[in-house]
């Protein structure tokens, strides 16, 4: 507990009128207390709770309870900080759920990429790749035995086919690998 402060239990409390009384732990005359002595606490006091205050004596003499707070109960600002915390702590969590599902598709992207039994059988019987090149766009096809046939990689979603004739790849305006 601060200097200067005491603590009491709560022994009447009129809602009502937003006052009631304290009687102090060390067993003096019982203390007035106002709802205003209580700023910022995160809900109205009720008879049997513990209070923490400071006493001052008024101009008229009369003594009260000033600075109080509820024992065992956080300030309201406490509770606002912590409500905003957790408001902040989802879209973490989310962004965090986005990232690992990003890095788990980017795997099976590079997996996707790399030559594979799935992608040779996709046409059955067609072996003649129609590829985009990367760096002009230009559309070539290669058949079996040249020499980038098999490093070249066909992605679907990039336009890019199996054709099962060169007059095929022709027709479809795919011209033949220079190599």
């Amino acid at each position: 507990m601060k200097p200067g402060f005491q603590k009491g239990q709560l022994t009447t409390w009129k809602d009502d009128r937003s006052f009631g009384f304290i009687k102090p732990t060390h067993g003096s005359k019982e203390i007035f207390i106002h709802i205003s002595a209580l700023k910022g606490a995160s809900r109205r006091p009720k008879m049997g709770d513990t209070i923490v205050y400071q006493v001052i004596t008024q101009a008229d003499g009369k003594v009260s309870a000033s600075n109080a707070s509820i024992e065992g109960v956080l300030p309201q600002s406490w509770q606002k900080k912590q409500n905003v915390n957790k408001r902040r702590l989802l879209p973490k969590i989310i962004g965090i759920g986005v990232m690992f599902m990003i890095a788990i598709l980017s795997q099976e992207f590079n997996r996707s990429r790399s030559p594979s039994l799935i992608k040779l059988v996709t046409k059955p019987g067609c072996q003649i790749k129609g590829n985009i090149s990367i760096d002009r766009g230009a559309k070539v096809y290669h058949i079996p035995g040249t020499e980038d046939y098999e490093s070249t990689v066909i992605d679907p979603a990039r336009g890019e086919r199996w054709f099962c004739t060169e007059s095929e790849a022709i027709t479809n305006g795919w011209r033949k690998t220079p190599k």
